[in-house]
């Protein structure tokens, strides 16, 4: 019933139906599993140590693509956002720039798009950088890399010890960075370009777990129909 809900984020009454349960069986169930994966998380989202942040991942090693040229790769950071339903007076807080209401929620994966490190809970409207200083202000356990390592992260964030951005685009002309911008126009034009494109093919990997994570839990990408608090927990 709990996966019925939270993968096709259906009402509790159609789900009461399909099982044979009452609507309050349902909800008391939902509850009792959210609490069960809430433990779980901590099983599943692991923050790495700074010996295993010093690790080189084999895959890492085995792409030429990527060796040695991202060498202190350690992972890849974004922010996604999913809806939240909230009351009228706190609205605008959490309005985002894609005209809805949401949280604006900053991960970390590996290369085997598991998540290492989520910081949940920031209104939609604040910015990238915002949600990244929360984290690193708010939590002591914040995995910041060796001297030598970093996180890839878009052009949102700042370019600074521990998090490797993209070049951008300046006043001498425009640099491309987007994957979609290779594929529809001509190859790299110089050695900017060049490094973008692979650091967006390498950091595209927290896109798709991000892509995999919404498309399996409707619940995190379509209107909400529980309150903030237990959006925030799913």
């Amino acid at each position: 019933m709990f996966l019925t809900i939270c993968g096709h984020n259906e009402v509790q009454r159609n789900v009461g139906l399909r099982f044979g349960r009452t609507q309050e069986t349902v909800k008391r169930n939902f509850f009792e599993v959210l609490r069960a994966t809430e433990f779980l998380a901590c099983d599943y989202i692991k923050t790495p140590t700074t010996q295993e942040l010093r690790r080189v991942p084999e895959r890492l090693l085995m792409d030429e693509r990527y060796w040695p040229y991202f060498s202190g790769f350690v992972g890849a950071m974004d922010g996604v956002h999913v809806c939240v339903k909230v009351k009228p007076e706190v609205q605008g807080m959490y309005w985002n720039r894609h005209n809805i209401t949401s949280f604006n929620i900053m991960a970390i994966c590996d290369l085997n798009m598991l998540f290492t490190y989520v910081w949940n809970g920031a209104p939609g409207s604040c910015h990238d950088t915002s949600v990244l200083t929360m984290a690193q202000d708010n939590d002591s356990s914040f995995p910041l890399p060796p001297v030598d390592k970093y996180y890839l992260v878009d052009s949102g964030y700042p370019n600074k010890q521990g998090f490797l951005a993209p070049y951008r685009s300046s006043l001498n002309g425009v640099v491309r960075y987007h994957m979609s911008q290779f594929e529809s126009g001509p190859p790299p034009r110089n050695k900017q370009e060049l490094f973008n494109r692979y650091h967006a093919s390498l950091r595209s990997v927290i896109e798709r777990t991000f892509g995999v994570w919404k498309k399996k839990w409707r619940i995190l990408c379509e209107f909400p129909r529980y309150d903030i608090h237990v959006q925030k927990r799913v």
